[in-house]
């Protein structure tokens, strides 16, 4: 079973996706025969983080297309600093997105379904918010919907990020912040990510045997930016969504703020809330047990179309 962990499926086909101002997107996608997931990870996540939740998807008949944004893992890096998790606006991400469906829906079957986590899953909504179209469902995994943001909070943070832009310092990283650090079994990071001390270490095995892959921690660039684009789901325009969207979460979360998220889905029309007590970030990479709910609340949830 651990081995799903270390390879990508076979019989996937390699893509360089080119964006609208030349940069090409790293894309692996695989044949299914019950329409395609567009999987979506998160800040400084890369494509084989997710190749147990591939193996699965496709066990269960989805096609896959997973990417790797702009600025991670093998899409190429942004600026001068690239181990920085940086960058000044979230808006090339939210265009990327827009051409990643139109890309779908050109080289995958249908129906298409959209599936984010964290940042990706943030990503997501504010595509669908500012009138994105094409995916028939979308699911987001602990969306970054708000940003807990210790030890200030966000209400000082925020303001903090916009004052270290304002002074020339938004590549710089974020308090506390540094290159990439590996793995450790028991460690805050893991116990805030995942409750499953044998999962965690996956993504350091990855980028043991490619260092190309790790990036560092955010920037206070990157830190303002995502508040900023936080902004942009207004109540407005989360009230006018009409595609399908279901939000799976931990109960409590310590890199977003839980809260936010229940506050925004409840403007959402038709849209579902599940949480998981006990369970930490990183929902695909939990134990058998929230990991078996999970990916049936994914499949109940996609077979309403497909």
């Amino acid at each position: 079973m651990s081995d799903r962990r270390h390879r990508l499926p076979e019989g996937g086909v390699a893509e360089r996706v080119a964006m609208a101002d030349g940069t090409r997107l790293r894309v692996e996608r695989w044949p299914g025969q019950r329409g395609t997931v567009l999987l979506l990870g998160g800040r400084g996540d890369f494509v084989e983080k997710y190749c147990e939740a591939i193996h699965e998807l496709l066990a269960l008949g989805y096609g896959v297309a997973a990417a790797d944004w702009r600025g991670q893992g093998r899409s190429g890096r942004l600026g001068d600093a690239p181990m920085k998790g940086h960058c000044d606006s979230f808006a090339p991400w939210v265009a990327d997105l827009g051409q990643l469906v139109a890309w779908l829906r050109q080289t995958m079957p249908a129906p298409w379904f959209g599936i984010g986590h964290s940042m990706g899953g943030h990503l997501l909504l504010r595509w669908l918010a500012e009138g994105g179209a094409g995916l028939d469902r979308a699911l987001l995994l602990s969306p970054m919907l708000g940003i807990q943001a210790p030890p200030l909070g966000p209400w000082a943070t925020r303001r903090l990020a916009r004052a270290m832009v304002a002074v020339g310092r938004g590549g710089s990283w974020v308090l506390g912040g540094g290159p990439y650090v590996p793995a450790v079994v028991g460690s805050a990071r893991q116990r805030m990510l995942t409750s499953d001390p044998d999962r965690y270490p996956n993504e350091g095995w990855w980028i043991a045997r490619d260092a190309e892959l790790g990036i560092g921690a955010p920037t206070w660039g990157w830190l303002a930016a995502a508040f900023a684009s936080l902004d942009a789901l207004t109540p407005a325009a989360l009230a006018a969504l009409t595609t399908p969207l279901l939000v799976l979460s931990p109960e409590t979360d310590g890199l977003v703020d839980v809260a936010a998220t229940r506050r925004q889905v409840a403007a959402i029309p038709g849209a579902r809330l599940r949480t998981w007590p006990g369970a930490g970030h990183e929902l695909l990479r939990e134990t058998d047990a929230i990991r078996g709910e999970v990916l049936a609340q994914i499949d109940g949830f996609l077979s309403g179309v497909a």
